[in-house]
């Protein structure tokens, strides 16, 4: 019966470890009141709560729970004179920073970039920070 017991320990306590080692995306309060996919683990849709190029959704995750985790996604771009383009492109996405918004919280990527084409069917541009944000953890830029 001891062994049995024992068992139970070794268990539990894995499945404590792992909790504590539970990886989310920033923080819940990062888009708040109507933002989505923060402050979760592998968020299939992120969304700041506005208008939809503050959208990505279907992502697809690799290396998560790493240092740093890549994504690709579906999101609304931006047409040049105004608008949005009729059909959703891919992006990618890097989460990094991998640290605690708070003491007591999940690990959480902190950082998140993104690069998207300018146009359907276009190269992929530059890697810039999500939406301006110099950190996940917090509501405001």
């Amino acid at each position: 019966m001891t062994s049995v017991a024992f068992a139970i320990c070794l268990v539990a306590a894995a499945g404590a470890a792992a909790a504590q080692r539970r990886v989310v995306l920033g923080s819940a309060s990062f888009a708040a009141p109507s933002g989505s996919g923060w402050g979760t683990a592998r968020p299939r849709t992120i969304s700041n709560g506005g208008d939809p190029s503050g959208v990505v959704q279907d992502i697809r995750w690799s290396g998560w729970g790493g240092r740093t985790a890549f994504a690709t996604g579906e999101s609304s771009i931006f047409k040049p004179n105004g608008g949005y383009y009729p059909r959703l492109v891919t992006i990618e996405l890097h989460a990094v920073a991998l640290g605690r918004c708070r003491p007591d919280g999940p690990l959480a990527y902190r950082r998140l970039y993104v690069r998207e084409p300018s146009h359907p069917g276009g190269p992929l541009g530059r890697w810039l920070s999500w939406s301006g944000a110099k950190s996940l953890c917090r509501f405001g830029f």
